[in-house]
């Protein structure tokens, strides 16, 4: 009897385009070696949208902070609004995040804005949607603000 061809659904990151092959990143950690003869068809989806970080009642982000025990004004942004249409760079799933941050469901808090795409592309593979810095010093403020960031007052 011969082998029947089959099939299958690999969803992730694509971590990985060696030219004759890709590493896609499953969404449950798992990377998988998929040669391009091999597929069937394929297409590059953005990131997530998730909800308007503006309308995030400042509460919710008071209480994403101090569980981060992070201080200073309220500074939110989509990330997908940050990473636009990139391609996701390589990188270990297990990989620690480029700078201290919490994680808290569609939510990345740092106070550390150094690195935000790093901590974008990191918080992303993880479920995040939206991320928030926390900071009082005007020159990263101005750097948020030119990347896109919102203050949210209240």
């Amino acid at each position: 009897m011969a082998a029947q061809p089959h099939s299958i659904d690999v969803i992730g990151f694509v971590l990985d385009d060696a030219g004759s092959s890709l590493t896609v990143r499953d969404q449950a950690g798992v990377e998988h070696r998929v040669e391009r003869d091999d597929l069937v068809a394929w297409r590059l989806v953005g990131v997530a949208l998730g909800r308007d970080p503006k309308r995030t009642p400042p509460a919710e982000l008071d209480r994403l902070a101090a569980a981060s025990g992070l201080v200073g004004r309220r500074f939110v942004a989509r990330i997908s609004d940050l990473l636009g249409t990139q391609l996701r760079p390589p990188g270990a799933a297990d990989a620690a995040a480029p700078v201290p941050a919490g994680l808290d469901g569609e939510w990345v808090s740092t106070a550390d804005a150094s690195a935000v795409i790093e901590l974008a592309w990191w918080a992303t593979q993880r479920g995040a949607r939206s991320v928030q810095v926390r900071t009082d010093d005007p020159s990263v403020i101005a750097e948020l603000q030119q990347r896109g960031f919102s203050e949210v007052t209240g």
